[in-house]
């Protein structure tokens, strides 16, 4: 190996270290943030990931500034892996149906990923965390093909997010029914103007199977947990 093979392996191990160790942050701040909230100290998170607290801060300055990128991991997973699975129907109704119904199924299959937003401040969880961008593109089409019928899109798009945050609270704080998201979804397009029969046909269609990697931030801390014997943080009461 010549002195550039050499240079090129060791930035390569760098770079996976690095990426690790700040992979490993962010597990651990999830884990932290879901039960203590996002007033969670960072001495908290550096306990829970095992390292220095000078470690900490290569990768993040502030509590919020982690805080913010743990929802856009989170967001940005459940994106990738929701979106082009809603976006195989053409109708924006049908759309916005199935990708909040999975996204509320999601909730309710990692108990942490609703501890935590539940306990997100609104600006955070409406900005970063729960795939607002598919949301309110749906929301526009919806209006815009006549799908949706007298509301503005800001108001409907307020609308979809108020209720997925509000469902994500109710999901993190007490046992539900597994039909819950898709009782809450036929709830929802019925006020976005949609028929009883049309709002009750969208919330109960066959959901595609979506899977997220075994590298996903909410793959590695439910593994953890399931490792652990840790007692998931659901029907925790947010402060």
């Amino acid at each position: 190996m010549n002195i550039e093979d050499t240079q090129n392996h060791r930035s390569r191990v760098a770079a996976r270290r690095r990426a690790e160790t700040r992979a490993k942050l962010l597990e651990s701040a999830l884990l932290v943030f879901a039960q203590k909230g996002p007033h969670a100290v960072i001495e908290d998170v550096i306990a829970q990931a095992g390292m220095a607290r000078g470690s900490f801060y290569n990768y993040f300055r502030t509590n919020d500034e982690l805080l913010g990128e743990v929802a856009s991991e989170i967001n940005n997973e459940l994106l990738r892996a929701i979106d082009p699975v809603a976006l195989r129907s053409d109708d924006p109704a049908e759309r916005l149906a199935c990708g909040t119904r999975m996204v509320l199924h999601a909730v309710m299959r990692f108990p942490l990923f609703g501890s935590f937003m539940a306990r997100l401040p609104f600006p955070t969880a409406n900005s970063s965390l729960l795939g607002v961008r598919f949301m309110a593109r749906d929301v526009a089409l919806g209006i815009a093909a006549r799908r949706f019928r007298d509301i503005s899109v800001r108001v409907a798009a307020d609308m979809v997010v108020g209720v997925v945050l509000s469902a994500a609270y109710t999901v993190a704080r007490e046992p539900l029914e597994r039909d819950y998201p898709d009782a809450c979804v036929r709830a929802l397009l019925r006020a976005l103007g949609l028929a009883r029969g049309e709002a009750g046909r969208l919330a109960s269609l066959p959901l595609p199977a979506f899977e997220l990697p075994d590298n996903s931030i909410l793959r590695r801390t439910q593994m953890f947990q399931d490792e652990s014997g840790m007692i998931a943080p659901s029907l925790i009461h947010p402060v």
